[in-house]
């Protein structure tokens, strides 16, 4: 990913310089209707991935993954599943939202946009500090997601585990 979003680029309603906020209302505008958490998630808030605050996100004017409207993402949710393993005991995990695409996310969306844990969407990239790691505007990196490294693909739920 790069980090961004990039100054260069103007909010065409404001004349300001184009920001996080920006990208992420383009992905997650307030009209989007999240998918019901189970009482045990909480409550929960709209992510986007790429993050808002790259220049890959959805949002993003120009970038490579540039949509119009978080529509166009992969639709997903969180929610605690039974594991598969017969003794009753749950997982948390991934899924494809439905709703509107019966067959789920087909795995060429651009972006994704979530139902996710309050908690981990507003403390995910909390701790970012690109001065401190030298990333500088436009600079690459990589996002590591612990215990959903296993998945591969849309086929199938995408069971959190522990790393």
């Amino acid at each position: 990913m790069d980090l961004g979003p990039d100054t260069t680029v103007k909010n065409p309603s404001t004349g300001a310089a184009w920001s996080s906020d920006d990208s992420r209302k383009v992905v997650c505008p307030s009209t989007w209707t999240k998918h019901p958490a189970d009482p045990i998630v909480g409550s929960t808030d709209c992510d986007e991935y790429a993050p808002a605050s790259t220049h890959e996100s959805g949002g993003f004017p120009g970038g490579v993954n540039q949509v119009t409207d978080g529509s166009k993402c992969a639709q997903l949710y969180t929610d605690w599943a039974f594991n598969g393993v017969g003794d009753g005991s749950t997982s948390f995990g991934l899924f494809a939202d439905t709703r509107t695409d019966t067959d789920g996310p087909d795995g060429t969306e651009r972006c994704g946009r979530a139902a996710i844990d309050s908690a981990q969407n507003q403390g995910a990239f909390s701790k970012l500090q690109p001065s401190v790691w030298r990333l500088l505007d436009d600079d690459g990196f990589f996002v590591d997601t612990p215990g959903f490294n296993h998945c591969s693909g849309t086929a199938t739920t995408c069971i959190w585990r522990k790393a």
